[in-house]
């Protein structure tokens, strides 16, 4: 009678037929212990506070011809001579604008027109690198846009727009743009810059979408930067909101600006969930009438409770902005908080 040898059910040990590959300036791990311990970390300095830190990676994304470029070159303007941006202040430091859009004649336009309305006398903390036409190589121009920087103790690197450095590539699949976030990633670490860029909306209603998942292409890019501004159309003609999307922030509420060239400048009596729609009604309330039966709720409260509904946020979004366009709900812009209209349906 034959006996088969048994197979053992665990492999003891494993033999490799090739070397591990060495990482260079790859740091060994290190216990929590040791991490806790060390007093020479620091937390790195914010170049806009309370949405930006120097060396991480941020994204400013809108509808096409929302005003990306102005609002960029306003934000790289206040950087540059420590000025206010928005409601936000900012730390005063060398900035490199890289535009690969805008001719040069219509930047120098651009730039003047930014510089007179807000009075600005000296602009040499802010470098403009016009690269229109030079972004078929992204790696290539990375590493020169490095060797550029690289020592000069730039605070903030933006590049517009994005897509740009897609030439080659699909913004839809995420291996692509994955290469495209390793190489921001590098030129953050080696120019110890903020680097920040601008990206797209694609067609169709930002409304029914996670502020995170506006953003056209793969979700890759709004997940790998740090900071996360988005633009949405208002309501109001002209008008935006702005919603921001933080991983070392806390969270911030949103806001409404107006788009008065070549500035936009903060709407405070606008209310910022009054999005733009595209114009779909839901055939019911989905319940979102009855939460507030009890008691008014600020957004946050009734967001949350209708999630516990099993509603989506873009249903949620779509829902609310009907019922408030219909009359059943009103906001209280001294408590923050909705309730039911007269008209609402008992």
């Amino acid at each position: 009678m034959h006996t088969s040898t048994p197979i053992p059910a665990v492999k003891t040990s494993t033999t490799f037929s090739l070397p591990i590959p060495k990482i260079p300036g790859l740091p060994p791990p290190e216990t929590a212990t040791a991490l806790l311990a060390d007093t020479t970390i620091d937390e790195p300095k914010e170049i806009i506070s309370g949405l930006l830190h120097q060396g991480t990676k941020g994204v400013i994304a809108s509808a096409s011809k929302a005003g990306k470029t102005c609002l960029l070159l306003d934000l790289a303007l206040s950087v540059a001579t420590g000025t206010k941006f928005l409601h936000w202040d900012t730390t005063q430091g060398k900035v490199m604008f890289i535009n690969f859009e805008v001719m040069r004649g219509f930047m120098k336009k651009r730039l003047t027109a930014l510089k007179n309305r807000r009075q600005i006398q000296t602009v040499e903390n802010l470098h403009i690198w016009n690269l229109r036409g030079k972004t078929a190589n992204f790696e290539a121009l990375v590493a020169n846009i490095i060797r550029e920087v690289e020592g000069k103790g730039f605070s903030l690197i933006i590049l517009d727009p994005i897509y740009k450095a897609m030439v080659g590539r699909s913004e839809s699949i995420g291996s692509s743009v994955g290469v495209l976030c390793d190489q921001l990633e590098r030129l953050a670490e080696r120019s110890g810059a903020a680097v920040l860029f601008s990206h797209h909306f694609p067609k169709g209603d930002p409304k029914k979408k996670a502020v995170i998942d506006r953003m056209a292409g793969s979700g890759v890019i709004a997940r790998d930067a740090d900071s996360l501004v988005a633009i949405t159309e208002h309501e109001t003609t002209g008008c935006y909101t702005v919603e921001m999307v933080l991983r070392n922030f806390p969270e911030q509420p949103a806001f409404v600006v107006e788009l008065d060239y070549p500035v936009m400048v903060e709407r405070e009596d606008l209310d910022p969930e009054d999005v733009a729609s595209d114009g779909a009604e839901p055939d019911t309330d989905e319940g979102l009438l009855d939460l507030l039966k009890a008691k008014p709720l600020t957004s946050g409260e009734w967001q949350a409770a209708a999630l516990g509904l099993g509603l989506s946020r873009p249903t949620f979004y779509r829902v609310k902005a009907v019922l408030k366009a219909d009359g059943y709900v009103m906001y209280d812009t001294k408590t923050k908080t909705w309730s039911l209209a007269s008209t609402a349906k008992g």
